[in-house]
C-alpha cells in the first residue's frame, strides 16, 4: 500500500499521521514525539510504500499561497519568517532538513497556515502604518489556515446551507485565533503579522498596547530578545496565572490567579470574536475547534454567554484535522508528478 506521511511540528512536539495515498484514510492513530525522538521514528519508517511527506509550515509570507514542493531555494526563503513564528518555523525547518536527508528521492511538500487568508481584502490586510511599510510586507497574514481549511471543507456536513453564510471559527489551543468566513473563504482574522497577535494564548500575550513594548524597551531597558521571550514564552495563561499555560490544569486549579487567567482568556476571546462580526455584517454560526475549543466546555460556554447579545446563533464543535488537509495537498501534487 502506498502511503503519505504528514508532519505537524509544534513548539514542543511533532505529530505524525499516515494516510492511504489513494483513499486518504488514516492508517492507525496519530503519533506524537519530541523533536529529539522524531528523527529516530522517521528512520524506522523506511521507504517501503512511502510516496510523499507533507509538512505544516506556519508562515509562508506573501509568496507561498499554495502547497509547494520543497527545494533548497524554498528553504532559504522560509528561514526569513523565523522571527515572525519563532515557536514553530525553526521546528519544521529542522524536521524538513532531517527528513530530506533520510528520504532524498521522495517529494517533500510544504503546506502553509498563512495561505488560507489570501482571500482577505487589501483593506483587511493593511495596518494603520505609513504605506511604505505595507509595501515591504508588514501586513496581516493570519494563521491556523490549515485548521480553518478543514472546517471549511466539512462544515456543510454539520450546518448544511448555513455553512456558506457568516461563520466565525474559533481555533482555541496552545495558540488561539478566530477567522471570519463567508462562502468558505477567509474574510478577516484575529492574528496578524506574527503569531503573537489577537487572542490571549498559553504563553503568548495576544493583542497588546504597543506602548507597553516601548515602555519595556526604553524605561525598563529590556533588550529586544528579553521582550520577545516575555511575549512569546512568559505571558498569556502562564503569565497571568503564574502556574501554567495549560488550560486543563488551570480549570482544575483552586487558585485565584488560575481562575482569573481563565476568565481573562474567555473575555478577551469573546472581544476578538465580536470584533469580526462587522466584517461579516452579522453572524450565522460559531464553530469551536482546537484542543481548548473541543474539550473545554466551560470555556466555550463562557465565550458564547458573552456573545449572546448578538442574538441567537448555533454553535458547532468540530475536531481539528490539519493533517488531512496536508494529505490532500500531497496526493494532488504527487499525482501531478506521475
Amino acid at each position: 500500500m502506498s502511503v503519505i506521511l504528514t508532519c505537524n511540528a509544534g513548539s514542543t512536539n511533532i505529530k505524525f499521521a499516515i494516510f492511504d495515498a489513494q483513499t486518504l484514510e488514516r492508517t492507525g492513530h496519530a503519533l506524537t514525539y519530541s523533536p529529539s525522538d522524531s528523527t529516530a521514528w522517521l528512520c524506522s519508517m523506511g521507504t517501503k510504500g512511502l510516496s510523499a511527506i507533507g509538512y505544516r509550515v506556519v508562515h509562508g509570507g506573501q509568496e507561498f499561497i499554495q502547497p509547494v514542493m520543497i527545494t533548497d531555494d524554498i528553504i532559504d526563503k522560509l528561514r526569513a519568517y523565523i522571527t515572525l513564528a519563532p515557536l514553530h518555523q525553526p521546528a519544521v525547518l529542522s524536521l524538513v532538513a532531517e527528513a530530506r536527508k533520510l528520504y532524498p528521492t521522495l517529494p517533500h511538500i510544504a503546506c502553509f497556515d498563512t495561505a488560507f487568508h489570501q482571500t482577505m481584502t487589501e483593506a483587511e490586510r493593511r495596518f494603520p502604518l505609513p504605506r511604505r511599510f505595507h509595501d515591504k510586507g508588514i501586513m496581516r497574514y493570519g494563521f491556523h489556515g490549515l485548521s480553518y481549511q478543514h472546517i471549511a471543507d466539512i462544515l456543510p456536513e454539520f450546518a448544511g446551507e448555513k455553512a456558506k453564510g457568516r461563520i466565525i471559527v474559533a481555533h482555541l489551543g496552545g495558540g488561539s485565533s478566530a477567522c471570519a468566513m463567508k462562502n468558505f473563504q477567509s474574510v478577516a482574522t484575529t492574528m496578524g503579522f506574527s503569531t503573537l497577535d489577537g487572542m490571549m494564548m498559553d504563553t503568548r500575550c495576544g493583542a497588546l498596547d504597543p506602548g507597553v513594548i516601548l515602555y519595556l524597551l526604553t524605561e525598563k531597558k529590556m533588550s529586544a530578545t528579553e521582550v520577545s521571550d516575555l511575549l512569546y514564552y512568559e505571558s498569556g495563561l502562564k503569565g497571568v496565572s503564574g502556574i501554567s499555560g495549560n488550560m486543563e490544569e488551570l480549570l482544575e486549579s483552586k487558585s485565584a490567579t488560575a481562575q482569573e487567567a481563565v476568565v481573562l482568556y474567555c473575555t478577551l476571546a469573546a472581544k476578538q470574536i465580536a470584533a469580526l462580526v462587522p466584517t461579516l455584517g452579522g453572524l450565522d454560526a460559531i464553530v469551536f475547534t482546537g484542543g481548548i475549543g473541543e474539550h473545554a466546555t466551560l470555556v466555550r460556554d463562557r465565550i458564547v454567554e458573552l456573545l449572546r447579545w448578538i442574538g441567537y446563533f448555533p454553535v458547532y464543535v468540530i475536531a481539528a484535522d490539519e493533517e488531512i488537509v496536508i494529505a490532500k495537498a500531497c496526493q494532488k501534487i504527487s499525482r501531478a508528478l506521475m
